[in-house]
């Protein structure tokens, strides 16, 4: 048997591993390479590439070849994962012994590394290193990996920041930021949140792939495999991946592992869609987690109108079916859970719909008493006078604490949809 080229649970950290991005890298490097030196905020969901951005752009021969001549730039990655109690003294001890490591100036890197071994660094302390490093015809660029733990961090007052700020704009730095969340967002105060330190970053988003690059990293894994997928299977990758790398890796494994085994036709399609979602469903539960009622409203909407057996529907009637879907949709199209296909919108994956349905329903749970859905409903008189028995007939389907879920869902969307997913609930 041939060993699997599929694989997920790390960042990629071989060059030869990397597919995609080029837009995103062109943004970040086209601001590195300009007279402003100037920083860049990477803002992208839960395993969508961030970390393996960063170190690929970390990488030298990588850098070298997007015009970070090692002669002129010292990109230095540090990742912040867990630093719940870093100070301020250990970020930059933490940073400068990293900074140290990749010069090849000996005399400078014996001034970093001293700087980093120090109690206390103040703000003089970097400035005279940072001159040092100017003085050399250098530039530092900090790629700085899940900062959300600096920001968030109470130890982290407005002099940090300020101070941060004052290298990036009067020395050679540059920070390239990865988080979650737009850095603003992701701040421990308000105080915080008004630092003008935030106005020297543009932001970068990192989406899901499109169905072009998603075929482009299946191809160029499977190069030297033995084995090679027919446009069918590449096609159904994309299907359950929607674009996500790490879902694009996932099932490729498992389409891989099926084929090894012999499994062909339903066999195989089975033995993926059962072993992808054991994978999936921990990011599942947490992009889930992760919604408001609103957010979860507009997907339930997408799902039901799926259910209708219309294709994959379009915006208008998506916002036509719940307006709030309106303001909604960009920002589940930026995270990823929703994804443009055939000139309409969908989930970005079938699984995950399915996943949705079994999330909010019962399933082995003791369904409620009659008493308590009549209980239930009489005190929801907002309810649609033409859906009220369906969702008598849906509610003991559903577990209790998604009860409120489907009530506004039903109030809030247009009586067919209502009624239709409703339908698809009391069925089960």
């Amino acid at each position: 048997m041939s060993s699997n080229p599929f694989s997920f649970g790390n960042p990629v950290s071989d060059p030869e591993r990397f597919f995609g991005r080029e837009r995103e890298l062109r943004q970040i490097t086209d601001r590195l390479q300009s007279s402003a030196f100037e920083s860049t905020s990477v803002v992208g969901e839960r395993r969508i590439g961030k970390t393996s951005l960063l170190k690929h752009l970390a990488n030298p021969a990588v850098a070298e070849k997007l015009g970070l001549s090692p002669e002129d730039y010292v990109v230095v990655y540090v990742d912040f994962q867990g630093c719940n109690t870093i100070t301020p003294a250990r970020f930059w001890g933490r940073i400068l012994k990293r900074v140290a490591r990749s010069l090849k100036d000996d005399e400078l890197a014996v001034l970093a590394k001293d700087l980093g071994g120090q109690e206390t660094i103040d703000q003089f302390d970097l400035e005279d290193l940072f001159l040092e490093i100017d003085d050399r015809g250098l530039k530092l660029v900090l790629l700085m990996d899940e900062f959300e733990y600096v920001t968030k961090n109470e130890n982290f007052g407005l002099d940090f920041f300020a101070g941060l700020r004052a290298l990036a704009i009067h020395y050679p730095l540059a920070v390239i930021t990865a988080t979650r969340e737009a850095l603003v967002d992701l701040c421990h105060s308000e105080s915080i949140k008004g630092s003008p330190f935030f106005n020297i970053f543009a932001s970068v988003i990192l989406r899901p792939f499109n169905l072009d690059d998603s075929m482009a990293l299946i191809k160029g894994i499977m190069v030297d495999s033995p084995v090679a997928f027919p446009d069918t299977i590449q096609r159904e990758i994309y299907k359950l991946a929607g674009g996500h790398p790490i879902f694009l890796q996932m099932a490729g494994y498992f389409y891989f592992d099926g084929i090894q085994m012999g499994h062909v036709g339903e066999e195989l399609q089975e033995h993926v869609e059962k072993s992808f979602l054991e994978q999936a469903e921990p990011h599942f539960i947490y992009q889930w987690e992760y919604l408001n009622n609103h957010e979860r409203i507009t997907l339930l909407t997408l799902l039901a109108l799926k259910a209708e057996g219309n294709g994959t529907p379009a915006v208008a009637e998506l916002k036509q079916a719940y307006q709030q879907a309106d303001y909604i949709l960009p920002d589940l199209l930026k995270r990823g859970l929703v994804i443009e296909a055939d000139d309409g919108v969908s989930l970005f994956s079938a699984l995950f719909g399915d996943w949705m349905v079994h999330e909010v329903s019962t399933i082995s749970e003791e369904e409620p008493s009659p008493d308590a859905v009549e209980e239930w409903v009489e005190g929801h008189q907002s309810l649609d006078s033409t859906t009220t028995e369906q969702v008598k007939s849906a509610l003991p389907k559903v577990k209790r604490n998604y009860w409120a879920l489907i009530g506004e869902f039903t109030v809030e969307v247009t009586t067919k949809v209502a009624t239709e997913f409703l339908f698809k609930l009391a069925g089960m």
